[in-house]
């Protein structure tokens, strides 16, 4: 019929996608990488980094003193001295506490404040804001690093793919655009890409985290809250910049959905409401990825609480 669009999919890529092609691209390779541009990193113990005077009155901070200090309250928070399973969300449980005096030390004898032990947090909270937040510097780089050369097309996808669908991608990489040949318009990398900004963080709430230094470790607050927003991904942010892609979602004619390699983490739930804001989701079916099967009663729920009406499906990926 004249004048009737032509009916497009939606893809939401995810890092098991990068994964599932041969990249090394998880939080483990980014440990990995770390480790062997930076083998003197000591993690058996909480480091504070030592803050180098500037000529023009800054400070900076030794690149091994400060992963030393990240991987001890990385390790910690994945409870893993070995591994990085989600160093995101990790970010949003570091625990400095050792580096503080507690509630009880700054009582003395006679149950008077021992202002020096209060001041003392103070200080150590503000030295640790800017090493704390080198993470983000150093995830860029490795980002930078990652070779896309092992990804070799797959059969099974490129079936499901047709001229002029849309792809929402949570990765770096532009695997879709150099692998598969998908026009860049039709891709947006909500979280950036290499050699541009990107958007790294934790998503969690500020009340447990400021509360139990507020309650423990007086003095430390202001610096561990400056930390914990600094750590934050700007979701919102990330959201108005790529809005024109949400926007013209409305104006397609989305027939299925299909997430590829993506785990539906808390964090990101803003974009799957924006998504069930902008089109009509009653007659769409949301195709999962079979490899993923144990955890699709948890994704149904979620884009339920995101407002999707559809159904929902599995697809396999072979070669």
């Amino acid at each position: 019929m004249k004048g009737t669009k032509k009916m497009t999919n939606l893809f939401i890529i995810g890092n098991g996608f990068d994964l599932d092609h041969g990249l090394e691209t998880s939080y483990n390779h980014f440990r990995q990488y770390l480790l062997s541009k930076y083998p003197d990193i000591n993690m058996d113990m909480l480091t504070i980094p030592t803050e180098i005077p500037l000529p023009d009155g800054g400070v900076e901070y030794d690149d091994v003193e400060v992963l030393s200090m990240l991987f001890y309250l990385i390790n910690n928070a994945e409870q893993n001295d070995e591994k990085w399973s989600n160093i995101e969300r990790s970010l949003g449980y570091l625990d400095f506490s050792e580096a503080f005096n507690s509630y009880d030390d700054i009582l003395n004898k006679e149950d008077d404040i021992a202002w020096w032990a209060i001041y003392n947090n103070e200080d150590i909270a503000s030295q640790l804001v800017i090493p704390t937040s080198k993470i983000q510097r150093f995830f860029s780089e490795w980002v930078n690093t990652i070779n896309l050369s092992p990804a070799k097309p797959k059969k099974d996808f490129i079936k499901l793919v047709n001229q002029g669908d849309k792809f929402l991608t949570f990765n770096y990489t532009e695997t879709l655009e150099l692998v598969y040949g998908i026009n860049p318009d039709d891709v947006c990398h909500i979280h950036g890409m290499q050699y541009e900004e990107i958007f790294f963080g934790h998503g969690n709430s500020t009340t447990d985290y400021y509360d139990k230094y507020m309650a423990n470790f007086t003095g430390s607050q202001g610096g561990v809250l400056k930390i914990f927003e600094r750590l934050k991904k700007d979701t919102a942010k990330a959201l108005e910049k790529n809005l024109c892609f949400f926007e013209k979602m409305e104006n397609e004619r989305i027939r299925n959905i299909y997430s590829y390699g993506f785990s539906f983490n808390k964090v990101d739930f803003i974009y799957f409401e924006e998504i069930c804001k902008r089109i009509k989701t009653e007659n769409i079916i949301w195709y999962f990825n079979d490899f993923d099967i144990s955890n699709i009663g948890h994704y149904i729920q979620y884009l339920k609480n995101c407002g999707f009406k559809g159904n929902f499906n599995t697809f396999h990926i072979e070669e």
